[in-house]
C-alpha cells in the first residue's frame, strides 16, 4: 500500500448497489448532521449519557418537567400540527414580548368596573381580551366534551 493510501474498512466490490446507496445516503445525513451541529451534539450525548441519566434520575425538576411535557404531548397526539405550528408560534412570540419585565412592572391593577371600562378603551386590550374571551369558549367547549 503506498504512502498516504487509506485501507477500506469494506473493500467497494463486497457491497452491491443497494448497499452502496445506503451508505451514500447515510454519509450524506451525517454530512448535514455536522453542519448544522447536531451530530457535535449527538456525539456529546453519546459520551455523557451515564452522566446525563445520573442527573436527570436524581434531580426532581427535570423529573417533574418530563412528566408535564409527557402530558403535553399526550395531548397533542391528535392535533394537526401544521394547523397548530403557526398559531403556537405567534402566541409565543406575543407571549414572549407581553412579558417583559418592563410591561409587568407598568401594568396597572384593575379596580373594579369604571377601571375596566376605561382600560377597555385601548384597541390593543380590546383586542387582547378578545382572544382570551374566545379561547375560554374553546376551553369551556373542550372541557365539556368530556
Amino acid at each position: 500500500m503506498a504512502e498516504g493510501e487509506k485501507k477500506a474498512l469494506v473493500p467497494p466490490e463486497a457491497l452491491d448497489e443497494k448497499s452502496m446507496e445506503a451508505l451514500l445516503t447515510l454519509a450524506k445525513t451525517a454530512a448535514k448532521l455536522k453542519e448544522s451541529g447536531l451530530l457535535d451534539m449527538l456525539a456529546t450525548i453519546a459520551e455523557k449519557y451515564e452522566e446525563m441519566l445520573l442527573y436527570t434520575s436524581s434531580d426532581q425538576r427535570v423529573y417533574h418537567a418530563l412528566a408535564l411535557l409527557e402530558a403535553a404531548l399526550t395531548g397533542l397526539k391528535n392535533a394537526d400540527p401544521w394547523k397548530a405550528k403557526p398559531a403556537v408560534e405567534k402566541l409565543t412570540a406575543c407571549l414572549v414580548d407581553a412579558l417583559t419585565p418592563e410591561n409587568i412592572e407598568k401594568a396597572q391593577p384593575v379596580q373594579g368596573v369604571f377601571s375596566l371600562m376605561k382600560a377597555l378603551k385601548d384597541p390593543d386590550v380590546a383586542k387582547g381580551l378578545g382572544i382570551l374571551i374566545a379561547m375560554a369558549k374553546a376551553l369551556g367547549r373542550c372541557a365539556g366534551r368530556g
